[in-house]
């Protein structure tokens, strides 16, 4: 299966898009997927069969029509396999591999969820440069109601993998509205990015036919404050003492000056997609019309100076 995007940028089907890909993005898949992840229309406890992963359509190709496309692609610039939680897939998947690295000279990244170390050797040896395994929600008491999984298994699944990938070539997944604090988000981040592993944010999107469905989004500020807690502990390496938090878990202040704050919104870094290099996963949290929690391309002006004037009071000096 390939994201919507995708098989338009590709040329498999005529379509629109508002921003065109930088990353292919496949689901492999073989019987279905056993995961049980109660915001996601492909797990075991899904209803309606839905062809859907986040916001986002994908349709189904052959492999070999997929890897003749491939071949003459100029545009896209790292593929991205998403997989199944299935075990056949992830034997399956260092073969898979192979043969896109024959197909095209992209690099190639994997997001699975946990892996033993023999088969991230595997797909490591086979070509994958980088290894995402999705944490997904940050309370560890709420994991396994929301996933079926233990927070220990997949952190450390996490550590094996900084061991056979290298730091900074792991990455995990947080979506922000599964019922966390924005203490455990900010926690979390903080210790994946000691640990070699980058961190990235996806907003919770409510999707039919999951067990989540009907849940709402994460309120758009709570949003934008974990984009500058990521930001400030992942691409500026600020320490976790920085950060203020009420009895609740809200962040409600940072000790950084004003001039700094009004920095982190020059050019738009923060609010933009951030995973692997040259991931930009359109549309994947929003809907065209908005609102946009992750832009897929550079913001303008106009549309920072609202999110800044929202969120100034968190800096040192201006909060009440």
């Amino acid at each position: 299966m390939l994201s919507y995007g995708s098989a338009v940028g590709l040329g498999l089907i005529k379509g629109l898009v508002q921003v065109k890909p930088t990353t292919a993005y496949f689901y492999f898949k073989n019987n279905g997927c056993r995961g049980s992840c109660a915001f996601c229309p492909q797990s075991t406890t899904a209803q309606g069969g839905s062809k859907r992963i986040a916001r986002v359509d994908w349709p189904e190709f052959s492999i070999d029509e997929t890897m003749n496309v491939l071949q003459n692609d100029i545009w896209f610039r790292r593929i991205c396999i998403q997989c199944s939680d299935e075990p056949m897939v992830k034997e399956q998947l260092p073969q898979l591999i192979g043969k896109f690295k024959k197909s095209c000279e992209l690099p190639i990244s994997v997001s699975t969820s946990p892996l033993s170390r023999e088969q991230m050797e595997k797909i490591r040896n086979a070509g994958a440069e980088r290894l995402t395994i999705p944490i997904d929600c940050a309370n560890a008491k709420l994991l396994p109601l929301i996933k079926g999984k233990d927070m220990k298994d997949i952190l450390n699944a996490l550590e094996a993998a900084v061991d056979v990938f290298g730091p900074g070539k792991v990455g995990s997944h947080l979506i922000i509205g599964l019922g966390e604090t924005e203490m455990d988000a900010v926690l979390l981040m903080h210790q994946l990015q000691k640990e070699g592993i980058v961190p990235s944010l996806f907003a919770f999107t409510p999707v039919a036919g999951s067990r989540m469905e009907r849940s709402v989004p994460p309120n758009m500020e709570k949003y934008r404050r974990m984009q500058i807690a990521r930001h400030l502990l992942v691409e500026k390496g600020q320490d976790i003492s920085i950060f203020n938090f009420d009895l609740e878990g809200r962040l409600v202040g940072l000790d950084i000056s004003s001039a700094e704050f009004k920095r982190i919104f020059e050019g738009g870094d923060m609010l933009m997609v951030h995973g692997c290099p040259d991931c930009n996963r359109p549309y994947f949290n929003e809907r065209i019309t908005g609102p946009i929690y992750n832009y897929a391309k550079m913001p303008e002006a106009n549309e920072l100076l609202p999110i800044e004037g929202e969120l100034v009071g968190l800096a040192k000096g201006d909060q009440v």
